[in-house]
């Protein structure tokens, strides 16, 4: 009840509802709590150095990979059974697992050198929480690309051997969990974790902090047709969707290596 010796009006909301807090107050939410949103850290610098180590970042993330599109396209079409040989396959997969990982050791000397965090990136202190999260997004992840990949299937996709078959198996094993793993944790630290975070703190508009990585790592997929690229852009969006919306990195590292490390199984067993 209000004093009625106080001369100050009574705090009310609309309708004439007495409350004890102050006029506006937001009432509870109903339903199970949103997971909290990682906090985004102040910008070290100014907002040219974050561009100019933005644009150094992708640079040497994306430009192998459209390196390799360009050879792709203007190269000898032969190179099957030099890649069925064990020592070259051996020493390619040494010289893949350097450029992908190139760009995370450039992002962890960018951080050290301004004494910022992996955390402030979004890879936290994993929880029991981000394992199930990263087994939903992977179910997610494939009925997402069993859609997009019909919707798309009449823009061209290309037979890509990941593994050639003319390789042992026990070395065809091991080059797909390194490639899984390698993708999952180099991809999402790059192209989500540090690039929406820049992005972000340059206060770019959302829609370019969701489209313009995503579509960069949908165009390093192009060598797999442009039906492929486009379910692949599909897949990086809803990435790109839940990080925005968390600001976690592990459920998505989790997600995408097992999405992968499921296809280079199904191609091991001869199933795709």
């Amino acid at each position: 009840m209000t004093d009625p010796t106080d001369p100050r009006p009574p705090r009310t909301v609309p309708f004439g509802v007495p409350v004890s807090g102050p006029y506006g107050t937001a009432p509870p939410e109903l339903g199970p709590p949103r997971p909290a949103r990682t906090p985004v850290p102040r910008p070290p610098g100014s907002p040219r150095m974050l561009r100019l180590e933005l644009g150094l970042v992708l640079l040497l993330a994306f430009s192998p990979g459209i390196l390799g599109l360009l050879i792709l396209a203007l190269g000898p079409q032969g190179s099957a059974e030099v890649e069925a040989q064990l020592l070259p396959a051996a020493v390619g997969v040494v010289f893949q697992l350097f450029l992908s990982w190139s760009p995370v050791l450039v992002i962890g000397y960018l951080l050290t050198r301004d004494r910022e965090q992996w955390a402030g990136i979004g890879l936290t202190r994993f929880r029991a929480g981000d394992l199930g999260m990263g087994l939903l997004l992977w179910l997610a992840s494939f009925v997402l690309v069993l859609v997009l990949a019909q919707l798309f299937q009449y823009f061209g996709q290309r037979e890509v051997d990941f593994l050639p078959e003319g390789l042992p198996l026990w070395f065809r094993a091991i080059q797909a969990v390194l490639l899984a793993v390698t993708a999952g944790v180099t991809e999402e630290i790059v192209v989500r974790g540090y690039a929406q975070t820049r992005l972000e703190q340059l206060r770019a508009p959302t829609a370019v902090i969701l489209l313009l990585p995503t579509a960069l790592w949908g165009i390093l997929h192009v060598y797999q047709g442009v039906g492929a690229a486009l379910t692949i852009f599909g897949l990086g969006l809803m990435y790109a969707w839940y990080f925005q919306r968390t600001r976690r990195l592990w459920p998505l590292i989790l997600a995408h290596s097992l999405f992968d490390m499921t296809q280079l199984v199904l191609i091991l067993t001869g199933v795709v």
